[in-house]
């Protein structure tokens, strides 16, 4: 309840109490007899309720809206006149607007009934039971019905405000909430932008160091090899650097390749095995031979492709610049439901393995598909890299 409607009702309230004892007082004098203590005790528990029981025993509130309303009919039948039916409105006007429309409704029907029986019995007392008061008191009990009326429409009335004031308030909260979410929203965006892009400069990391670093390297040696040797064997010097001069070419050959590989349409004109097949003739020319193997009836989703297909390049470059191979063959297989991925070259395999950048990046791009790498020896010489991957996860 809002403190306008408040200082309303306890203006009315007050001012009923004070002309009930008014009136009380005009008509019997100073001599109220027991009427006195009943309007005393009704004023006590309406004001105990009012500024202490609501607020810290609420349990205890609507019993004293019985106990005033029957000290109320108390008064009424020791003063023996119908002006206690005031606080009775007064106390039906409360009880509609301040509590439970069940405890507001039963304190209307016990004044409703109590009201009458009362005022009869009150008029036997003193002899004065006539059709005209007993008409009286029924014109009184009007009031009753005009208080229950406009206090229940006018607590309808509130209802419908809070629940109003509750449901804006309830769309505040949500505003409030959706703008947290919106800007957290932002914020994770902005998170997986920064991380796209470093996984991209990590992925575009991984394909200079498979195109250029080697080459760059076997260049840099060999030109400082035929530095230090230029002026006392020319011949040699010459041929470090034309070794350097075919290191460039072949590096120059590498870049094309990645360039080729990393554009989004790579499979778009040929299909996966065309693919591999180009780039196996992109080694020809080296003295490398490079053979591509697959089961039939192996489809491949684009993204899986694009993912084989770089991780063959990388296979096949490291066979070449680390395990000097001359024979390569790549196997695409179905075994016991996983699709398997294997590149065996004829390398001397090596004793030690360390994953440099180039098998980080095998493994990498495989886990991006869901997919297992193992790197090991043969047996009978050389080296393989096989990747498995479920064939319902693609």
């Amino acid at each position: 309840m809002d403190r306008k409607t408040l200082t309303i009702l306890n203006f009315g309230k007050y001012g009923g109490f004070i002309a009930v004892l008014w009136i009380a007082i005009n008509n019997a004098g100073f001599d109220l007899s027991g009427s006195i203590i009943p309007f005393v005790f009704i004023f006590a528990i309406d004001n105990v309720r009012t500024y202490y029981l609501d607020s810290k025993l609420p349990a205890l509130s609507v019993p004293t809206l019985y106990i005033q309303a029957l000290l109320s009919l108390v008064f009424i039948f020791l003063d023996g006149s119908t002006l206690g039916g005031i606080l009775l409105i007064i106390l039906i006007a409360e009880s509609m607007i301040s509590y439970s429309y069940s405890s507001g409704e039963n304190i209307f029907l016990l004044s409703l009934v109590g009201f009458p029986v009362i005022s009869a019995l009150a008029l036997v007392r003193s002899s004065e039971l006539n059709w005209e008061n007993m008409a009286a008191s029924i014109v009184n009990m009007l009031f009753f019905f005009f208080a229950y009326a406009v206090t229940k429409m006018a607590r309808r009335q509130m209802d419908e405000r809070e629940r109003a004031e509750n449901a804006l308030e309830q769309l505040d909260r949500s505003k409030r909430d959706l703008e947290l979410a919106y800007n957290k929203l932002v914020e994770i965006s902005k998170e997986k932008e920064q991380l796209a892009a470093v996984e991209e400069r990590s992925r575009l990391a991984r394909e200079l160091h498979d195109t250029l670093a080697h080459s760059l390297t076997a260049i840099i040696v060999s030109l400082e090899a035929g530095k230090r040797i230029v002026t006392k064997n020319p011949g040699k010097a010459l041929e470090e650097i034309t070794k350097s001069q075919e290191q460039a070419r072949k590096g120059l050959d590498e870049v094309r390749i990645t360039v080729k590989a990393l554009r989004s349409d790579s499979f778009k004109d040929v299909d996966f095995a065309a693919a591999i097949k180009n780039l196996a003739r992109d080694y020809g020319g080296s003295g490398i031979e490079i053979t591509y193997h697959a089961d039939r009836g192996i489809a491949l989703d684009q993204e899986y492709e694009t993912v084989f297909y770089r991780i063959i390049q990388e296979s096949i470059t490291n066979s070449i610049r680390h395990g000097s191979a001359t024979v390569i063959d790549i196997y695409m297989r179905r075994v016991k439901g996983q699709l398997l991925l294997e590149v065996v070259d004829n390398g001397p395999g090596c004793e030690k393995l360390v994953e440099g950048f180039g098998m980080q990046g095998i493994r990498e791009r495989a886990a991006s598909i869901g997919g297992e790498v193992t790197f090991g020896n043969l047996e009978r010489g050389g080296f393989k890299v096989s990747i498995s991957l479920k064939e319902n996860s693609q």
